[in-house]
Formats: C-alpha cells, structure tokens, sequence
C-alpha cells in the first residue's frame, strides 16, 4: 500500500491498540521491520528514538486530562504514542485515543494541501502538537496556583492549603519526569546519521527549543508553588503575631489590676483596708489603668 503512494501524497495510519494482528496489517502495508513490530505490541515506557533501515521509530510520551474532566486540578494520564515514519507514510500507535491526534485530525480534515508535507514534516507536526499538551496542561496547573494564592492570603481557608499544594507538587513532578527524557531523544533528531534518512526529509529543527520551552514552563510552576508556599506561611506567622499581640496587650492590661489586688490582699493593720468604700475606688483604679493602657495602644497604632 505505501508503495502506491504518490511523491506528493501522505499516507497516514492511526492504529488504536496494540493488537498484533492489526500491527500485522500494518506492516505488511508499509514494510515495517518484524522487530519493529514486536516492539510496537508493548509499551517502551519512555521516550526513545531509533533508526531503521527505511524508517524511523520515535516513542514519545504525551498527557492528557481523563476524559470527561472539566478541571485542570485532576491529574493527567500518561500516553505512549509510537511514531513510525517512512517515505510518504506514517503511522501512529497509540492504546487510547489521543488529544493531541485528535487536533491533528482537526487540522487536516479535508485540506488536501497537508499531504505536500513529506513524513518528516508531518511527524514534527504530531511531536509539536504532543509537546503543546505540555504547555496546555502547564498553564491550567499555573491557573490553579494563582487561585490558591488567594486562597492561601485568607485568614481561615476553609480548604487545607498545605495539602492542595503537595498535591500539586506531585503533579508537576510526575509531569517533569515524563517530559525530561524526550531530550534525549530529540537531540538524536540532530545527529549526523539522521542525513541516511534525508528521504524521509529533515524534522523541524525548533522541536528542541520547543521542547526545552515547555520544560522551562514546568520548571517555574516549581518556583510559582514555592512562592504559594510562602505566601501561606507568611500569612500563618502574621496570624501567629496578630495572637500574640492581643494576648500581651490583654496581660498588660490586667497587669495593674492584678498588682493592685496583690497589694489589697496584703496582711497589713491599716485604716485603709477597714473602710469598705475603698472596694470602689480600687475597682475604680483598676479600669483606670485599663483603659489609660488601651487608650496608649490606640495612640501607639498596637490595635
């Protein structure tokens, strides 16, 4: 089948599963390699490129929300997406359906002009759109952040902060840990011997700085939380302070009452303490110097 293509035509197979007999199909249309078909049958679980005789294989590793999610707060799933190109095909190997292929379809539904792209061309145009999840994805979780700024500059959140914000770490860790090793394998896209496959045609050379693009992006949402994190922590040691200055201001307060009350209760012989009347103006005394102490914190700017 691939043979019948013509020089200016793109065939492009999308194969959803990995069962061996549809994989046989394929290869028999397109001359795949039977190793490369065995290896197309199980998921590498990482990113990886290798060269062929009359092909490419690139395994990539792409994310999407479930399906169905409303939000980007739930956390993203790992997808294994094979590519396999030769001359005018491609074909595509991937378990579930992919968002990212799914946009691809989008872009090309109908528009016969697409097919000019050789299969280097149009292998570069699935990794950039894999790649854009990334950024997509990257830009829901910043969103998110910046609502927990809010969240967390509150006196009393109602949600746990600190939890929200592990929950997020985690998420941008995994999302780095699948995203970091496509270096390696773009970085081959480069090498000399890619020139053996110069009939495939040459793959975009910006998918590197692309790729090290939406690493940077996921990178800063490290820094962004960090900053979430002190900003939550910052507002804590605020609370703490703003406590434990009405606590000192109310002992102060109560001080003199209590001095005076220490004093009134000494065992003394004295005229004083016989006359019932000085019950009120030691009372008396006491809000005196209570309120004179507020009256100065008033005038100091402690309240």
């Amino acid at each position: 089948m691939a043979g019948t293509v013509a020089e200016r035509q793109l065939l492009w197979i999308d194969v959803v599963g990995r069962d061996p007999a549809d994989l046989d199909t394929v290869a028999a249309a397109t001359g795949i390699q039977e190793d490369l078909t065995r290896r197309l049958a199980r998921e590498t679980g990482r990113a990886d490129l290798t060269l062929y005789q009359e092909c490419i294989h690139l395994a990539l590793e792409s994310m999407d929300l479930p399906a169905g999610a409303e939000t980007e707060t739930v956390q993203p799933k790992r997808l294994e997406i094979d590519l396999v190109a030769g001359r005018n095909w491609v074909v595509t190997v991937h378990n579930e359906p992919a968002a990212a292929l799914d946009r691809i379809d989008e872009l090309t539904h109908g528009d016969t002009r697409f097919g000019e792209l050789d299969a280097a061309g149009f292998m570069a145009a699935i990794v950039d759109e894999i790649v854009g999840r990334y950024l997509a994805i990257s830009e829901g979780i910043e969103r998110e952040i910046d609502r927990l700024d809010e969240l967390a500059l509150r006196p009393n959140p109602h949600e746990d902060v600190l939890a929200r914000i592990v929950e997020i770490r985690r998420r941008i860790g995994t999302i780095r840990r699948t995203l970091a090793p496509h270096r390696v394998a773009f970085a081959a896209l480069a090498r000399p011997e890619m020139a053996l496959h110069e009939e495939l045609g040459r793959p975009w050379p910006g998918l590197t700085d692309r790729l090290d693009r939406a690493i940077a992006s996921v990178e800063s949402l490290r820094d962004l939380l960090l900053g979430t994190y002190d900003i939550y922590m910052g507002r804590a040691a605020q609370g703490a302070n703003e406590v434990m200055k009405r606590l000192t201001l109310l002992s102060a307060v109560l001080l003199p009452a209590v001095v005076l009350a220490g004093i009134m209760g000494m065992n003394f012989k004295l005229d004083f303490f016989d006359d019932t009347r000085n019950f009120v103006l030691v009372v008396g005394a006491m809000a005196v110097f209570g309120a004179s102490l507020l009256v100065a914190a008033r005038w100091r700017r402690w309240l």
